[in-house]
């Protein structure tokens, strides 16, 4: 996770994953992220059949600051990573120093 002025950009590898089977929500303040994905394989000859069935899965929450908009979150996935763009409020953005003239 890195926090810039603006925003907090997160990033969470996932290879092997597609854009489907990922579920991204909100609650409470905590951002929860979960993926599902479920192949089988089945091959048959004439004297045996084999069968492969593979399952992965995760889950991970992450507790948000109050200083973000929830609602401008933007999730993109490419090349097995997660990123995360969460923008800040407009108070909690860090503000250049106001100069006072001392006359």
């Amino acid at each position: 996770m890195i926090e810039t002025d603006e925003n907090f950009e997160i990033e969470l590898a996932a290879p092997g994953f597609s854009k489907k089977d990922f579920e991204v929500t909100i609650a409470d303040g905590c951002l929860n992220i979960s993926a599902e994905k479920s192949t089988s394989k089945k091959e048959e000859d004439k004297n045996y059949t084999r069968r492969e069935f593979s399952y992965n899965s995760f889950e991970r929450s992450l507790q948000l600051p109050d200083s973000v908009k929830e609602e401008a979150i933007k999730a993109r996935y490419h090349d097995g990573i997660l990123s995360f763009n969460v923008a800040k409020k407009e108070e909690a953005k860090k503000q250049k120093p106001k100069v006072i003239e001392v006359v």
